[in-house]
């Protein structure tokens, strides 16, 4: 049995009172860009009054880091999946995919305001890249993948170094993901991506 003490349940109500309101305002700003976005249209939709909200932020643009950094942490933390280095190459990259899939689903919101356009105007970096940049995200995930395929995937297994592999995969996967809400089997796109990533488009 867990015993917290009243300081911790606190702290732990506070991290929970944030993260709601994060996810809120990421509805926010994908669907009105974060220039339009105010801090009233943040706390009504978070279910606060607009005073009550410097209680766990103090401006509109730390929300919008705020989401940022979440955003970040957990699609870096997809990069250190273990994966099973006897598999081939393609069982490996699904791995990866997968868990990026999952986090996808659950911040699509906040893939669209870093992906897309929503973040204009925001001062905001990603991993020192400003987000008024629009690779800013490609860039980052690159860099990532270029990365994880030093790690994970053996020379032999690619016909280019992993920084010329990672930008072309980095490609395809953007290029899918902004398709990702047309009517098609997140699967057979995900064997779509790795076929293209591995094979290109020859016979």
């Amino acid at each position: 049995m867990v015993i917290r003490s009243p300081a911790a349940r606190r702290e732990r109500a506070r991290e929970h009172a944030r993260r709601g309101i994060l996810e809120a305002a990421a509805v926010v700003f994908a669907r009105r860009g974060y220039k339009a976005a105010t801090l009233a249209d943040l706390a009504e939709a978070a279910g606060f009054a607009p005073p009550s909200l410097y209680r766990y932020f103090g401006s509109k643009e730390e929300i919008f880091k705020s989401l940022v950094e979440m955003l970040a942490a957990e699609v870096t933390a997809t990069f250190e999946v273990p994966v099973d280095r006897t598999q081939p190459l393609a069982e490996r990259l699904r791995t990866l995919f997968e868990a990026q899939r999952r986090v996808d689903e659950s911040r699509g919101e906040i893939f669209d305001i870093v992906l897309g356009n929503a973040a204009h105007g925001a001062p905001c970096t990603l991993e020192g890249r400003s987000l008024a940049d629009p690779g800013a995200g490609i860039a980052y995930y690159e860099e990532h993948l270029a990365g994880w395929l030093k790690r994970n995937a053996a020379r032999r297994e690619l016909r280019h170094p992993p920084e010329v592999a990672a930008r072309a995969i980095a490609g395809i996967v953007f290029a899918y993901h902004h398709s990702r809400r047309e009517s098609v089997d997140p699967a057979d796109r995900m064997r779509l991506v790795i076929d293209l990533a591995l094979h290109g488009v020859s016979p």
